[in-house]
């Protein structure tokens, strides 16, 4: 009967850790989709060194998120927002066209990230 209740409360333990770490990263990836198009918005506005700040703002809250999150999430994915997000940076500050296409591109991994974390019955069963 003792490993009855151990093995449960391992389940419990895990099956909260699961919906903290969903809900966790659903918010951060919310977060960061609003951080990229208020990137956009001052970029497109005129305000170039507004949007360089955000820009690095952005970076900052992203190394941090990413501290942690390597523990939860699997490190492919994150790597190639690494790599988008260090040079939206760059792109900001140097008046390059393809900021719009590389903002858009974050986005939509931001989405998939979000929506791959998020547990649905089809991919739990």
């Amino acid at each position: 009967m003792t490993r009855v209740k151990i093995s449960f409360v391992i389940l419990v333990v895990l099956l909260g850790m699961s919906i903290f770490s969903g809900v966790l990263i659903n918010r951060k990836c919310t977060d960061f989709i609003s951080r990229t198009e208020n990137i956009w918005e001052l970029y497109d506005s005129g305000n170039h060194d507004s949007a360089c700040e955000s820009a690095r703002d952005f970076e900052n809250a992203w190394e941090g998120f990413r501290k942690y999150s390597s523990m939860l999430i699997n490190n492919e994915k994150l790597t190639e927002i690494d790599r988008i997000s260090a040079r939206v940076i760059y792109l900001a500050e140097g008046d390059s066209e393809e900021l719009h296409s590389e903002l858009m591109e974050l986005r939509h991994m931001l989405e998939s990230l979000k929506k791959g974390e998020t547990p649905v019955t089809e991919s739990i069963f």
